[in-house]
């Protein structure tokens, strides 16, 4: 007999006898063991009898000791689940008990010793026989549980790790249930003070080959378009292709032509798998819905902001689709359901938790009657506990399997059930490579799923939620001073634009700060948070003072009417129009204001403006630039305009003295006429 075979029968037998006598009473000298397990294959995806189970995966010994003859052993109940209820309670302790080992000589794995760090894969395949169901139709929880020895050389009839998924056993006569997977794609980085991207070499990594978001797509694209939508904010364009050709990126930063070719790649099969199959699209960087429905004295303009920010990058990517709202999962309301109903037909993404009053025999999509009408509502129903286990890609075709298994089961037994199979993929998962194409395309092969995108289930008549929906929220939305720091570089912004020749770029950046400055990841970051949006409108309100209006002190006027001198400095790097308001300290004197006049980049333009006192001797002018729509810009420059008295009287003396001499010219030349016509003509001598 091998060595292995005498090692597996010792094994064996003191299993048995552990299982007789109730176990060894030795408790592992490591209370809280780090082995971590990953299921990697699983072979049949649906049970039937005569099948064999064969399970492959990795078991990784973080711990920073070894352990030493590790085994692993297949584990499944006789009984299977036939309610998601079930699951999730089995599944709401990692510790749960979630069936038996099956201990047969050849139906578990010898793994030897793990050193500190060290993974070791094994394979286990039991026949059908051998695992002890009864065959009920259901799921099946399946799994794997590690023994192995401690360093002290105790060891427990306890497992030190565990995973576990599922097998359904379902007859193939029945009638299919719609199935989706939901795909998120997220902006993962953002940027700081300075405007500068935080992470672009994560971002960079992430999206190249072997990257999470890179896998995550690949693995997308590997199932029916039918069966799949995805949901995109549109920050995570603009950021990829801002990193990818080396905008708001720190100069120290150097990008590699291999880095720009798989950034660009990546958004272009990203584009090309959003619009085949249907989007739905987050508002720009995904803004704390929340906080603007608390806040309805900012929410208007700042949602509009947000709503151009999310236009113009949908329009420069050419995609479209239809609008979702991604609340997180305590921080949904009545409230809050009725500020984000728009015009009916944008769905919101919510958990159970925020419809207490949910049965998945309503299905995943909904109609909920909020303050404002009927609204669309999408449940995530996640896992109330920890499926022990690392996260793969088997895990999450079983998981959908078995959400499809347990809708036929739900639907045979009540005809109104409209239970189905959807299931929305974590954003930060990554699925790794180690997968082989089609893998979880089987899932859709099921004679009882059918692939079924959200679009299409919402032409349906939707079945109605009539539970209650909580009146305050748990979460802790953004703090009003955000809101206000963000609603400032909208105020500034819409300023600037109204200024600037050609104010396009400029309005694109302005959204797009005040967008960012409301993204919901700023719960987590307060202080950064805020000190980015408060830098966002500084950083706009700066761009504004370096357009001035100079004027002199004081203005002296020859006569009543005149002009004077005002400089408009343009310090920017924009032509801008602005015009001039005039407004005097007296009410009774008007001045008109001064035509919008076009003044290039870093130039200044002198403007003379003129001035009719009228019947005053003095007044006080304020001067303020002005944008096209009359709004006041920058500081505004006091001076005093005043006529020359002395100047007047002097102009009446020299008329005065003008008709004295006339007058004075004209009498001498009458006396000289008069003595001239008097005296006689001599005679003539001849």
């Amino acid at each position: 007999m091998s060595s292995r075979r005498s090692t597996i029968l010792v094994a064996l037998l003191v299993t048995t006898l552990a299982a007789l006598v109730g176990g060894v009473p030795a408790t592992a000298a490591d209370d809280d063991p780090d082995l971590r397990v990953a299921i990697r294959t699983l072979d049949p995806t649906l049970l039937a009898p005569g099948r064999d189970v064969t399970m492959t995966g990795t078991v990784t010994n973080a711990d920073q000791h070894s352990w030493t003859a590790a085994q692993a052993y297949l584990v499944i109940p006789a009984s299977p689940f036939t309610t998601r209820a079930q699951i999730n309670r089995a599944m709401s302790n990692g510790s749960s008990y979630t069936g038996e080992r099956v201990v047969e000589v050849g139906a578990f794995d010898e793994l030897g010793d793990l050193a500190p760090g060290q993974s070791v894969d094994f394979s286990i395949e039991v026949p059908y026989e051998q695992l002890g169901i009864s065959g009920a139709e259901g799921v099946y929880p399946v799994g794997v549980q590690i023994l192995a020895t401690d360093e002290d050389g105790s060891r427990s009839q306890n497992a030190v790790a565990r995973a576990t998924t599922f097998l359904p056993l379902v007859s193939s006569a029945r009638e299919p249930v719609p199935t989706s997977i939901v795909w998120p794609f997220l902006m993962p980085d953002w940027r700081d003070v300075r405007g500068h991207y935080v992470d672009p070499e994560g971002l960079l990594a992430a999206v190249g080959p072997g990257g999470r978001l890179r896998n995550l797509l690949d693995l997308a694209a590997s199932t029916p378009a039918d069966g799949a939508t995805v949901v995109i904010d549109p920050a995570l364009l603009v950021g990829v292709d801002d990193v990818a050709h080396g905008r708001h990126v720190d100069r120290d930063i150097e990008i590699t032509e291999e880095q720009k070719a798989a950034a660009e790649t990546f958004l272009t099969d990203l584009l090309v798998f959003t619009r085949l199959r249907s989007p739905w699209i987050l508002d720009f960087d995904r803004p704390d819905v929340l906080a603007l429905a608390d806040n309805p004295a900012l929410r208007e303009p700042l949602q509009e902001t947000i709503d151009r920010a999310t236009e113009q990058a949908l329009t420069t990517y050419q995609i479209s689709g239809r609008r979702v709202s991604w609340p997180t999962r305590d921080g949904v309301t009545r409230t809050l359901l009725g500020k984000l109903r728009g015009n009916g037909d944008s769905p919101v993404i919510v958990t159970p938790r925020s419809l207490p009053g949910w049965e998945q025999r309503l299905g995943t999509l909904v109609k909920y009657e909020s303050p404002s009408g009927p609204v669309p509502l999408v449940v995530d129903d996640i896992d109330s506990g920890d499926t022990p286990g690392e996260d793969s890609v088997v895990a999450l075709r079983q998981r959908l399997l078995s959400q499809a298994s347990l809708a036929v089961l739900e639907r045979s037994l009540d005809p109104q059930s409209q239970a189905d199979a959807v299931v929305l993929v974590d954003p930060q998962w990554d699925p790794g490579s180690d997968w082989s194409a089609g893998e979880l395309a089987t899932a859709f092969a099921a004679p009882f799923a059918q692939p079924t995108n959200l679009d299409s289930q919402l032409t349906r008549a939707l079945p109605a939620y009539e539970g209650g929906v909580p009146t305050r929220a748990k979460a802790r939305p953004l703090s009003s001073r955000q809101l206000r720091a963000a609603n400032e570089i909208v105020t500034k912004g819409r300023l600037l634009s109204a200024i600037l020749s050609d104010s396009a770029a400029v309005d694109t950046a302005v959204e797009r700060d005040a967008a960012e400055a409301l993204a919901v990841r700023w719960r987590l970051r307060r202080t950064e948070g805020l000190d980015v949006a408060r830098a966002r409108a500084r950083t706009t309100g700066a761009l504004l003072d370096k357009i001035s209006i100079e004027a002199p002190s004081s203005v002296t006027l020859s006569s009543s009417k005149g002009g004077f001198p005002l400089t408009i400095r343009n310090e920017t790097d924009e032509a801008i129009r602005i015009g001039v308001d005039l407004e005097s300290s007296n009410p009774a004197l008007s001045i008109p204001a001064v035509e919008p006049v076009a003044i290039a980049a870093g130039e200044r333009r002198t403007l003379t403006v003129q001035v009719d006192l009228g019947s005053q001797r003095a007044t006080f002018l304020t001067a303020r630039l002005t944008a096209r729509d009359g709004q006041p810009v920058g500081d505004t420059t006091t001076f005093k305009v005043r006529s020359s008295s002395i100047s007047t009287v002097l102009w009446i003396a020299m008329g005065a003295a003008g008709v004295f001499v006339l007058v004075a010219l004209g009498r001498r030349f009458i006396r000289r006429r008069s003595s001239t016509s008097t005296e006689q003509p001599a005679d003539d001598d001849d």
